[in-house]
């Protein structure tokens, strides 16, 4: 058996999430599992890095997978993007280890918010971003951004169905900083790196901060949260059209 990691991107828009739902349901590993399925003449699952949920997308997911022959990447590569739906790319692919697994290999995630804080929108931007007119306040929201690193209980700051046993993560950076996309609109980019992520987390931190960017909220609330691990002591959680899973790192 050969071993192949590829990275893919993706508009999420369009998707129910990436995991393989209920039969119907459009998803990134549906959809991804159905071509390679299709190509090897026998079902293909594939193991990935990071799950992201509905309208959320990436710029580098990694996937790996096995197959029982070697693979002309050159026109393998072709062949998946050209059989895959508009909305689904692969980027790279290359040959990995026989025990490389992207998903309990990967050191870290990268995730990436975008916010349009203007009184218009781009239409081109509309998919891919969340627009906010009131003016928001960069020197306090950055200064949010340091209650956040290290090694924490993060209960407050993720979805009440999120099942895992531990809620502890490790958020390595977070920075927010402003950036002009292609001329169109200055975008305040919320970037956040930790070794995994609950369940909503980045779209919870990201509203938090937004409501003390507004001054509807205090900063010191972010304090309370963590202390009294309780969902309702953190703020609204962002729409996922304005999220991307950036990279993920291996090293």
């Amino acid at each position: 058996m050969f071993n192949y990691k590829a990275v893919i991107e993706f508009d999420g828009t369009n998707f129910l999430g990436f995991q393989i739902q209920p039969e119907g349901l459009r998803t990134v590993q549906g959809e991804i599992v159905k071509v390679l399925s299709q190509i090897f003449n026998k079902e293909t699952n594939i193991v990935y890095a990071g799950r992201t949920d509905a309208g959320v997308h990436a710029l580098n997911q990694v996937i790996n997978f096995k197959c029982e022959e070697e693979l002309d990447l050159y026109k393998f590569k072709w062949s998946l993007n050209r059989m895959f739906p508009d909305d689904i790319s692969v980027k790279c692919i290359e040959k990995a280890s026989d025990d490389f697994n992207s998903r309990h290999d990967a050191k870290w995630r990268e995730y990436r918010y975008f916010v349009v804080n203007d009184e218009y929108q781009n239409v081109f931007l509309k998919k891919y971003s969340i627009l906010v007119c009131k003016k928001l306040d960069l020197k306090l929201m950055t200064e949010c951004t340091g209650y956040f690193l290290g090694e924490k209980d993060f209960t407050s700051f993720c979805s009440p169905e999120d099942d895992k046993k531990s809620k502890v993560r490790n958020i390595l950076e977070f920075e927010i900083y402003k950036s002009n996309v292609f001329g169109l609109n200055e975008v305040l980019v919320f970037r956040i790196k930790a070794n995994s992520f609950l369940y909503n987390m980045v779209r919870i931190i990201v509203g938090t901060i937004i409501e003390i960017g507004k001054n509807v909220r205090d900063i010191s609330s972010i304090d309370l949260a963590f202390r009294k691990s309780s969902r309702d002591l953190a703020g609204s959680i962002a729409e996922s059209k304005g999220l991307f899973l950036a990279d993920v790192g291996y090293k």
